[in-house]
């Protein structure tokens, strides 16, 4: 009699998104990171710019619409940067409470790994 291989049942994983959790940590490090790095970029460039306005004489704060220009020229870039440190900064967050509540839930081991034992062939 002939018998037919059985396919094992994918494992449940428990606590829903939890495997999503190493990954969302990576890219919210990294969005937080690059955001950062733009943020002081951009403020950098910032000073710069009114340093060298004022090195006329001129201020930075003054009504003019040329000091409004400057004092708005990184306006989206500041935006951006604030953005996306705030969402990666809840990625971050989401990520490691995530994988705190499922600490020492590995739903990778189901029991069936091998030993060295059996892996060398003794």
């Amino acid at each position: 009699m002939e018998t037919t291989p059985t396919v094992p049942q994918p494992a449940h994983r428990p606590g829903g998104f939890a495997h999503l959790a190493r990954p969302a940590l990576v890219v919210g490090l990294v969005i937080v990171v690059i955001s950062g790095l733009l943020l002081a970029v951009v403020l950098g460039l910032d000073a710069f710019t009114a340093t060298v306005y004022s090195v006329g004489g001129k201020s930075i704060s003054d009504p003019t619409p040329e000091a409004a220009a400057l004092r708005d020229q990184y306006a989206g870039a500041k935006v951006a940067a604030i953005v996306g440190l705030v969402l990666g900064g809840v990625a971050l967050v989401g990520a490691a409470v995530a994988m705190y509540a499922t600490r020492g839930q590995d739903a990778e081991d189901d029991g069936g790994g091998l030993s060295f034992d059996e892996l060398a062939g003794e």
